[in-house]
């Protein structure tokens, strides 16, 4: 290294497979962070050596750890990372997303304005508009009926003594868990976390960025992946006790979409619902009725 590196108060844990120059994105933004008391942990699932030029390329410019496994599955992956990791806060990037200069700066005035073990923010492309599904518009606490509109996976940013207490990732759940889990594995994180009696933060002027998919929703492979994904949701909320009566508003809007895409001759979009539909009733009744949490009222 070229560079002095401060004490590392930061560990930014990135899970990657398949992808080699799309992190120069993110690399770039940490370069450029307005300060560089943090680590990046690159967990490489990679059977080649693809990463290496990427990785050369920054060595003089980011404190870097790289770690190799042939373990697959994104959350897998995460966990190893976090424990290796040398800072006193995690934090989780997509390998092709990319911040703001001053992101870690803002994560100080959000533990100055507002105490807690964990934060998230919103995802935007660059002119400030919300990707990547709906969040919530105005700054709260990141509690049971909030967690569906306040958290995404690389804007997470937790203690490491909190996300070690509750025990990291769920490595069943989430891409390449081996699962018909596909997703939701961060609000499956941040249920645990509010179990072990941590508090979270949500401001949605806290911002990254990413990519947005604008590839067409209808192909085959577009709704089979979007099939597993609401498996998730299903598994998730049966798993931390949300009662069925708080889920079911969650079958019956996509059930709608069915009858509505049907009716307006959109038969690739009424598919897409249909799979929505079943997915997340699939995902709940196949969720292990033992993991079963404290019942909650409101989702």
């Amino acid at each position: 290294m070229s560079r002095t590196v401060p004490e590392i108060q930061t560990s930014m844990v990135v899970a990657t497979l398949g992808r080699s120059h799309e992190l120069e994105g993110l690399f770039n933004s940490l370069v450029g962070q307005d300060r560089d008391d943090f680590e990046v942990i690159v967990v490489d699932q990679n059977d080649d050596d693809r990463l290496a030029p990427v990785l050369m390329a920054f060595a003089g410019k980011l404190e870097i750890i790289h770690l190799r496994t042939d373990k697959r599955g994104v959350c897998r992956a995460r966990n190893l990372g976090a424990a290796r990791a040398r800072g006193r806060w995690l934090i989780f990037p997509d390998d092709d997303c990319w911040y703001p200069t001053d992101f870690l700066s803002r994560v100080d005035a959000l533990r100055a304005a507002h105490p807690a073990d964990f934060y998230c923010g919103r995802p935007t492309d660059t002119t400030g508009r919300t990707i990547m599904g709906d969040f919530a518009t105005e700054p709260m606490p990141i509690e049971r009926p909030t967690i569906w509109t306040t958290l995404i996976e690389w804007m997470l940013v937790v203690k490491k003594p909190a996300f070690d207490e509750a025990g990291g990732f769920d490595i069943a759940i989430g891409p390449g868990s081996g699962t018909p889990w596909g997703a939701y594995e961060i609000q499956d994180l941040a249920l645990k976390l509010l179990a072990t009696d941590r508090h979270g933060w949500y401001d949605p002027a806290f911002t990254g960025h990413h990519p947005e998919d604008r590839g067409d929703q209808t192909t085959p492979a577009a709704v089979a992946k979007m099939r597993v994904y609401s498996s998730g949701l299903g598994y998730v909320m049966r798993k931390h006790g949300y009662r069925f009566v708080d889920y079911l508003p969650r079958l019956l809007r996509p059930l709608a979409g069915v009858a509505i895409y049907t009716f307006a001759g959109k038969p690739g979009m009424a598919r897409r619902s249909w799979n929505i539909v079943a997915g997340r009733w699939f995902g709940w009744r196949a969720a292990p009725r033992t993991m079963t949490a404290t019942r909650a009222k409101a989702s």
